[in-house]
Formats: structure tokens, sequence, C-alpha cells
């Protein structure tokens, strides 16, 4: 599933209601290919990954995020612009910021960055044990997670594990 919608300015309006379409389309191929799916997510897309885990567990085989801040993005450099995008979509809330935090019942990887430049590295990590483990690559941007061959290696690495 790509998520071929734009610009991702965020949730609109109530969190849980626009995450139940990202559920629905997660749902749609569960059921297309008659398994469970892993979900990459990059960035905000690794928040959502994590949500739609949280919400259907027995739909998801793995998450792996990538420079993700769910760990709390009030200690980025994308706090101002995340709500500059943000204006009129859902607030963090101390209890949305504590709900992220919670890890998936599912497998989960989570790749970061010491060189991210847009998220705090420590925000993107997970609690570690025996399926779920963070990564860390060496000169990844933020902007270049998704295309570092490092970051690459991992994420077909972590996959072809399970």
């Amino acid at each position: 599933m790509c998520w071929q919608a734009g610009l991702n300015r965020g949730p609109q309006g109530d969190f849980d209601e626009w995450l139940a379409r990202l559920d629905n389309k997660v749902r749609e191929l569960h059921d297309r290919q008659g398994r469970t799916v892993s979900i990459i997510g990059w960035s905000l897309g690794g928040i959502y990954a994590r949500e739609i885990a949280k919400r259907a567990p027995q739909l998801v085989r793995h998450v792996v995020t990538l420079g993700s801040p769910f760990g709390g993005v009030e200690a980025s450099n994308a706090q101002t612009a995340f709500r500059l995008l943000n204006r009129g979509g859902a607030s963090m809330t101390p209890a949305m910021r504590a709900r992220l935090r919670l890890d998936p019942p599912v497998p989960a990887t989570a790749i970061y960055s010491r060189t991210d430049g847009v998220v705090a590295w420590r925000s993107c990590m997970l609690q570690e044990s025996a399926t779920a483990r963070n990564f860390e690559v060496s000169g990844a941007s933020h902007c270049g997670m998704g295309v570092h061959p490092q970051v690459l290696r991992i994420v077909v690495d972590r996959l072809a594990a399970l």
C-alpha cells in the first residue's frame, strides 16, 4: 500500500476517524492478499503505521518506521512546521503524546539517524524486546532515509527474517 494521497499534512479533524480510513486500506490489502501485511512508515507515516497496528494487530505482520518521532515531536526541528501545516488538524494533547509512545503489539523495527536534521533521534526509538529492535544508521538525513542503502538493507533483512 502506498500513501498516494499527496502532501501529508497529518490528520485533519478527529485523529481516530482519520486513522479509520487508513485502517480500511490495510484491511482491504489484508483481505486481497489473504495474509497479514507489513507496514513501512516514514516520518509521520510511521506514526500512522504504529497506530494501525495497535488498532488491528491481527492484520499486521510487522511495522517498520523510518525517522518517525513517536516518542514526541516537541523536541524536534519539525514542531513549528508541523504546527503551521496542521492548522485545524488534530491537536497533540498530553494524552495523545502518551498514546503515541506506546509500542504496537506486533513485531516492530525503528530506524533512526543522529544526523536526521528534522526529528530528534531519541524520539524515534522504541522499547527493545524479542520482537522490537532499533537500528541507528550513519549519515542519513530525514529526507534521505527512504533511499539510504543502509536503511534499505535493514528493511529487507528485517522483513525477510520473519
